[in-house]
C-alpha cells in the first residue's frame, strides 16, 4: 500500500497530508486573451508551479515548510 504524502504545516502545527488545487486553463486562456497576452506569464507560473495546500486548513505550505 502507497503512503500518503505528507508535510509539516506551520499553521495546523502538525504533519498533515496535502493536495494541489488543479488550475482551470480555460480561465486562464480568457484572461490572457482579454488582457492581450498580459496575463500570459502568471499563467506559466500557476501551471509550472503548483502550490502545496494543506488537507486540514487548506493554507498553502511553501518550500521552507517540508
Amino acid at each position: 500500500m502507497a503512503k500518503p504524502e505528507t508535510v509539516y504545516c506551520k499553521r495546523c502545527a502538525k504533519i498533515v497530508g496535502y493536495h494541489y488545487d488543479p488550475v482551470n486553463h480555460w480561465k486562464q486562456l480568457l484572461l490572457t486573451v482579454f488582457t492581450f497576452g498580459m496575463w500570459l506569464p502568471v499563467w506559466f507560473c500557476i501551471a509550472f508551479g503548483p502550490t502545496k495546500l494543506c488537507n486540514e486548513c487548506g493554507g498553502p505550505l511553501w518550500g521552507g515548510d517540508t
